[in-house]
């Protein structure tokens, strides 16, 4: 009877998702009526199953610097790579399986355009399942164009000197615009050159996930929190003196708790709902001491079923794209579990 029970529930559950904010490459939002089981499921997938696209085979002709092959090599493979869907520019595969499809978020998937090295039938690389990348940088050549006063300072290569063979597929040279307008760097840095010094490469970038290598994650932070319950004792605190409120609202640091109305200054609240849980004993102790009936004047618990997450993309994936890709690719993983279990059974039967 208590097995009946614990599955109807389970079937009763109907997730819920609603977005809190949304930039160019930072998104929040709330799931709720779920587990935390179910979360870290999603924060998982996030990171280490969103297909996305790295450099994975560099090859040097000439190499003069003071850095390593090696070391410029894997500063080359944790350069963001994007893939730019252009409508009826961008050709598009027409060979995608259903079950590529379902882990598709849009035409705007990398998926849609590239296909994995293993699974392509080339002899070795080809437009469909890789991009290449040149980079040729001669200091006596680049320092003419330079002011005099820099002419006798090394010359930083950056991502910007990058040159794709595929007009969709670029490097990210900056996450955002925000950074972009503010940064005073013109890309990611790979390499200084000083006089005399060249470097000349060609880079395969194919397409990859999270849990292969760190460089074709996609996210640079996937966290999540369960919500806090919040509730005051709002006529307690508005009966104690300012200097008394002022003292509850010192107790955490500056951000976490402030005024509702700041001239008015009689009511508290959370301002911090990600790090209140982690004060609330310091706030009931010291609210309990200040209540002349002894009692805590705030309460404050973790849920079970609602959680905050917390998404930043590195650039090469539009940040909802990471959310939902990771959502596509939980459904197809139950999909096929579902098929197994049924499979199994049938044999059973």
């Amino acid at each position: 009877m208590s097995c009946y029970s614990v599955a109807a529930d389970q079937r009763a559950r109907r997730p819920e998702v609603e977005v809190l904010s949304l930039e160019e490459n930072q998104m929040s939002f709330e799931v709720k009526k779920t587990d935390a089981s179910m979360a870290n499921a999603l924060r998982r997938v996030i990171i280490a199953e969103v297909v996305t696209m790295a450099i994975d085979l560099v090859t040097f002709e000439e190499n003069t610097s003071c850095i390593d092959d090696e070391i410029i090599a894997h500063r080359l493979g944790l350069i963001p790579i994007k893939y730019a869907f252009k409508p009826g520019k961008t050709k598009l595969r027409e060979d995608v399986s259903n079950d590529e499809a379902a882990a598709m978020s849009s035409e705007r998937d990398i998926q849609r355009r590239f296909r994995f090295t293993r699974d392509c039938d080339c002899d070795g690389y080809c437009d469909w399942c890789a991009c290449t990348f040149k980079l040729h940088v001669k200091y006596d050549e680049v320092i003419k164009n330079v002011p005099e006063h820099e002419k006798n300072q090394p010359y930083t290569v950056t991502s910007i000197n990058l040159e794709s063979d595929d007009p969709d597929v670029f490097p990210v040279h900056f996450v955002s615009e925000r950074e972009r307008n503010t940064s005073s760097e013109p890309g990611i840095a790979i390499v200084k050159l000083a006089k005399g010094q060249e470097i000349k490469l060609s880079c395969i970038a194919k397409l990859g996930c999270g849990k292969e290598h760190a460089k074709w994650t996609p996210v640079s932070k996937c966290v999540f929190r369960p919500k806090p319950t919040i509730s005051w004792d709002d006529n307690a605190v508005r009966a104690l003196p300012p200097n008394l409120r002022n003292i509850i609202v010192d107790v955490c640091p500056a951000g976490v708790l402030g005024y509702e109305d700041e001239r008015d200054r009689t009511s508290i609240v959370v301002k911090n709902e990600a790090a209140i849980l982690d004060f609330t004993k310091d706030i009931q102790d010291l609210t309990k001491q200040l209540s002349p009936q002894n009692k805590p004047m705030f309460h404050a618990s973790a849920s079970t079923t609602d959680f905050v997450f917390e998404v930043e993309s590195l650039g090469g994936v539009p940040v909802d794209d990471c959310v939902l890709c990771g959502l596509n690719e939980i459904k197809r993983k139950l999909t096929n579990l579902q098929v197994a279990v049924a499979e199994v059974a049938a044999e059973q039967a």
